[in-house]
């Protein structure tokens, strides 16, 4: 369960217990350690603002961080001798008055209040709430203005269906939803929770026959309501000259009149209001409710039934949340980041672009983030087509993030607009950070003019742990900071210009440091590690686009040796990141008109490079003999196979001369390249049970090829084709239940459409009729 509410009430044997939900939510929170507790509803315009703000602070702190409220306008007249002067009509303007006040004393802001003379005192409440911002909700008994005021205030909604029926609900859950989105709120971070008298027992009738009585004895309490069923009940007789049911007078009843009234209401009430009978029929109801907009019940349980009956049914209620929940999160036992997204309802992700990149070669990530609503992507120069590609799959605002750890990370922002070809500008810089574009003999650059960037302000640390020399490098004196005497930047090394629209565009480095996959990486420290290397004699490392992806490429001169023992040598001594993705060896260096080695001149790694034997139509080894037809058939399978494995293997990796014995990561492949392959590949064998580790397990080509076809076949079974006109088809509707997350319904569902072409008929309305 959710939460615990407890309400306010004055003045009425019904309700008594309840006169201050502060009251009995603090002693909730005594007993309690995981759930929610809330007031519903604090009448607010019975209440000082500063009051509720410092009770409810209180529990929330008691509780670490579990309060909520929700407010209501109050109806009963005789509740307002508390506060007078917020007596009806006032009531209204005086609930959403006493909300944005006590939000605001509960983000800490200083809120005035008059004191007896009309000078007006700001007050800050104590103590402070451990939540920084109050999951508040407003009460609302149908009134579709106030479902509207509440979406504009980016408030929750807890209503009921006392004189609203739920079509009615639906109705105004759309007004709601709509205010949300006209005053910038996401309508999917808000809550709609509906009140309803509940029990369910082991069947309908027992539980009719249980709660029948406690629910007239509520009823009766209730005379607005009564009116209101008297009204619409066959056998009442309406007295003359009375034209609505509020007009009725009660009084005149005889004691079997009003139980008709009230068997009547009841049983309506058990029918259409109610959160009644059996397990089912609370599985009935309830999915009924989430369909229109519902987020939660609020199942009040207080009304009259022995107290022991009430716990005894709690396990039933549970039995209904965990069927209409079931398969709504990931399992138990899933620990992936979009599983701990869903999971933990994350709205903010921070990651790098090459992160994600990843997601967006995961279904199940690219679901989860479906309900992210800030994404800050930052460590390495963002594409424009991954926030193209991110846009695709999720509404939430996306920043590119810049900064050095030597600033304290995060030094400049920006949202991006169009996606346009390139990295996205890395923005303007935040609050108390300044920087400056300077040229090599630091002056200040125009727009578009490319500078080295240099960063000033509060997020630029002292410098590098006992590297004396270092940071006298790096970081220098402002010179053109105003009044700022000891004010220094730090020298990034990044390539930089002013753009006219004020923002700054990133256009690589100074030196030879590059970022691959959100690692910085020192070329330099690569080639000394290569020239160690026997037989090296010069070597030059670059970073290079191949494919969309950017790898580390190595050329050396001297003695020609194998790639991959060269490889294997720089393994002991470089971290893995390090290792180029190709080595290539020449004869000399390209070199610029000044002797100088032309690194852009230099060939591309995987042009004309000699396969041991290139890939024409080879078929995987059988290990077990078979007979001749399923011999001939794993060797289609195979064939199959291998053109999509290697199709795949060729686009990912940039490499068109592939050969059996080549494995994946030897041709410059990584593991993200690994889950970009390893989705192309199911989505090309969509019947081939292929997991991301045995791409790994198995990393050249041939024995990945036999693996998939050992797993069971090539792909899903084709298309039968449509039956001949001489014969015809028997269509038997039925029904069954799938319990299964959207990311696996979804893909079977569209299959089922692709084959059936009934299922893809569209009705169009012509303008002829």
């Amino acid at each position: 369960f959710a939460a615990i509410w407890t309400p306010e009430r004055h003045f009425h044997a019904f309700g008594g217990p309840y006169p201050n939900p502060a009251v009995t939510g603090a002693s909730v929170a005594g007993f309690t350690r995981n759930i929610g507790v809330r007031a519903g509803s604090i009448v607010a315009p019975l209440h000082h603002p500063a009051r509720i703000a410092e009770e409810w602070a209180v529990i929330d702190n008691l509780t670490g961080g579990r309060a909520g409220m929700a407010f209501a306008s109050g109806w009963q007249p005789d509740d307002f001798i508390l506060r007078p002067e917020n007596t009806p009509p006032k009531n209204r303007d005086a609930l959403f008055a006493t909300l944005d006040q006590v939000r605001a004393l509960w983000r800490g802001e200083t809120v005035e209040f008059p004191r007896e003379n009309g000078e007006m005192h700001g007050v800050v409440t104590q103590p402070r709430p451990v939540s920084r911002e109050l999951e508040a909700w407003v009460t609302t008994a149908g009134n579709p203005e106030t479902w509207r005021e509440a979406g504009a205030n980016g408030a929750n909604i807890l209503t009921h269906l006392l004189g609203q029926s739920i079509a009615e609900v639906a109705e105004k859950i759309g007004i709601y939803h709509e205010a949300l989105r006209a005053a910038g709120h996401d309508p999917a971070a808000h809550k709609v929770t509906l009140m309803l008298h509940s029990y369910l027992a082991e069947d309908r009738e027992t539980a009719r026959d249980i709660a029948r009585e406690p629910m007239k004895d509520y009823l009766r309490s209730a005379a607005g309501l009564i009116k209101q069923y008297a009204w619409a009940f066959p056998a009442f007789k309406k007295p003359e000259g009375v034209s609505n049911p509020f007009q009725i007078d009660l009084s005149g009843l005889s004691e079997d009149e009003m139980e008709a009234i009230l068997d009547f209401a009841f049983e309506r009430y058990f029918e259409d209001s109610g959160f009644f009978g059996s397990v089912a029929d609370g599985i009935a109801r309830a999915e009924a409710l989430r369909e229109i907009g519902v987020s939660e019940i609020a199942c009040l349980i207080e009304y009259g039934i022995e107290t022991q009956t009430v716990l005894d049914s709690l396990p039933r209620i549970k039995a209904v949340m965990d069927h209409v929940n079931a398969g709504a999160g990931p399992a138990a036992d899933d620990f992936s980041l979009a599983a701990q997204i869903v999971r933990h309802e994350i709205t903010h992700l921070q990651a790098t672009p090459s992160m994600a990149r990843l997601f967006m070669m995961n279904d199940e990530a690219r679901e989860a983030l479906s309900e992210v609503r800030q994404i800050y992507l930052g460590g390495e120069a963002l594409p424009g087509s991954l926030v193209a590609e991110l846009r695709e799959v999720t509404g939430a605002e996306i920043h590119n993030m810049y900064g050095p750890t030597e600033t304290t990370i995060w030094s400049t922002v920006a949202k991006p607009g169009q996606p346009a070809p390139g990295a996205e500008p890395i923005g303007r810089p935040i609050a108390n950070t300044v920087v400056r574009v300077l040229d090599e003999a630091g002056g200040l650059c125009p727009v578009g003019v490319p500078g080295e960037l240099w960063i000033g302000g509060d997020g630029v640390t002292r410098g590098y742990w006992q590297r004396e020399a270092l940071t006298a490098e790096r970081f220098c004196a402002d010179e053109f900071a105003k009044g700022g005497k000891g004010a220094r930047l730090y020298r990034t090394g990044d390539l930089v210009c002013w753009r006219a629209d004020g923002q700054i565009a990133f256009l690589g480095r100074t030196d030879f440091q590059v970022k691959i996959r959100g690692q910085r990486i020192e070329l330099g420290e690569i080639e000394s590690a290569l020239k160690a290397s026997e037989g090296v004699s010069e070597a030059v490392v670059v970073a290079r686009e191949i494919a969309g992806d950017t790898r580390l490429v190595a050329y050396y001169t001297g003695v020609a040796r194998e790639e991959a023992v060269l490889k294997s040598e720089l393994g002991t001594r470089l971290m893995g990141a390090m290792i180029p993705a190709h080595i290539r060896h020449l004869a000399a260096f390209p070199l610029t008109p000044n002797k100088k080695i032309d690194r852009k001149a230099l060939p591309d790694p995987v042009a004309g490079r000699v396969a041991k034997a290139v890939v024409a139509t080879p078929v995987p080894e059988v290990q077990a003999p078979v007979a001749a037809e399923a011999a001939e058939a794993t060797a289609q399978d195979g064939a199959a196979v291998l053109a999509a494995v290697l199709g795949v293997w060729r686009a990912v990796l940039g490499v068109a001369d592939i050969a059996h014995e080549d494995s994946f990561f030897d041709l410059g492949g990584h593991s993200l390249l690994a889950v970009q392959a390893h989705r192309q590949i199911r989505a090309a064998l969509p019947g081939v049970a292929l997991t991301i580790t045995d791409v790994f397990r198995f990393p050249v080509l041939r024995d990945l090829v036999a693996h998939v076809v050992a797993k069971g076949g090539a792909a899903i079974p084709a298309a039968v084709p449509v039956a001949t006109a001489a014969t015809e088809p028997v269509n038997r509707p039925t029904a069954a239940e799938i319990v299964a997350p959207r990311v696996v319904l979804a893909p079977a569902v569209q299959e089922i459409v692709s084959r059936r072409q009934a299922l893809r008929a569209k009705r169009r309305a012509e303008e002829a009729g």
